[in-house]
């Protein structure tokens, strides 16, 4: 059996879709930061972005591999290298297997080798068997979990007593951008956020305390799904104002009748708590493992 893995080229982005599609379903995807089936679009974005391999054997495609960033570090978004199909049965399907881990795992670590990264991370699903097989397999560690939350429970919220809450706008484009920043540790350009305020299916919310912005809320349909993210400064977390901010979210999607979407760390505890404290169900966990090289 001959294992392969080339850049994947225009004309494989049916192949691609085809691949991304059987492994996933549907859902919400972190490798495209979208909700629903993978598109021709979405891989013709993703090629000019991110670098993209098609894994062939016997010069058939039979899976793919995308990096990213995460950061300034790169990071294996996706692998996806299903079983070999028919034919095989027990030491030879097994030896099959070990030849396209053995592969794959090669091909990642000469990956991280080039851009002079001794720490390889890598991200899947909680389902992909086949690279929690190769994660197991070369002692990778855990080292967090996204978790995707669909749903959600309206209840009565009021505002704590010394805080406002209001819509916001876009003069409060820096202080949302801060906000961010510094309660989800996350770089926000402000011409990103700046777009938002063009489009009639957003709403964004900040809380004050004495007129100074202490958490915010960005709710947007997107993709046929409401998506919503909260932030709210530690010195003024615990006191209800995140599930203030999460209910202008829900009763904006409920008015325009989507579901609700949202996206948490699992090694934040108080955010899990948060998430779970409305009832939002999980729909899918990206898991990320890391291994000194």
């Amino acid at each position: 059996m001959q294992v392969t893995i080339t850049p994947a080229e225009p004309s494989h982005v049916p192949t691609l879709v085809d691949l991304y599609d059987r492994a996933y379903r549907g859902g919400y995807s972190a490798c495209f930061d979208r909700y629903g089936p993978a598109t021709p679009q979405d891989f013709w974005w993703v090629q000019s972005e991110k670098p993209v391999f098609l894994l062939e054997i016997n010069r058939k495609p039979h899976g793919v591999i995308i990096f990213g960033r995460m950061g300034r570090q790169m990071l294996v978004e996706e692998v996806l290298i299903p079983a070999p199909m028919g034919g095989q049965a027990g030491d030879d399907a097994a030896r099959a297997v070990d030849s396209i881990l053995n592969t794959v795992h090669d091909f990642l670590v000469k990956r991280f080798h080039g851009e002079h990264q001794d720490l390889l991370t890598l991200r899947c699903a909680e389902t992909n068997a086949e690279v929690l097989n190769l994660v197991r397999r070369y002692d990778f560690t855990f080292a967090n979990a996204l978790v995707v939350a669909t749903g959600a429970a309206r209840k009565e919220a009021r505002v704590p007593a010394g805080y406002a809450v209001r819509r916001a706008g876009q003069a409060d484009s820096h202080a949302v951008v801060q906000l961010q920043e510094e309660t989800l540790h996350v770089t926000v350009l402000p011409d990103v956020l700046n777009r938002l305020w063009k489009h009639a299916d957003t709403r964004v919310f900040v809380a004050e305390r004495e007129k100074f912005p202490v958490g915010f809320l960005i709710a947007q349909v997107k993709d046929g799904v409401g998506r919503w993210t909260v932030g709210v400064r530690d010195a003024h977390r615990g006191k209800g104002l995140g599930t203030v901010l999460a209910q202008e979210a829900l009763q904006f999607f409920s008015a325009k009748h989507f579901t609700p979407m949202t996206t948490y760390w699992a090694l934040d505890a108080q955010s899990a708590a948060f998430v779970r404290s409305l009832n939002a169900r999980t729909e899918r966990t990206y898991l990320y493992f890391e291994k000194r090289i």
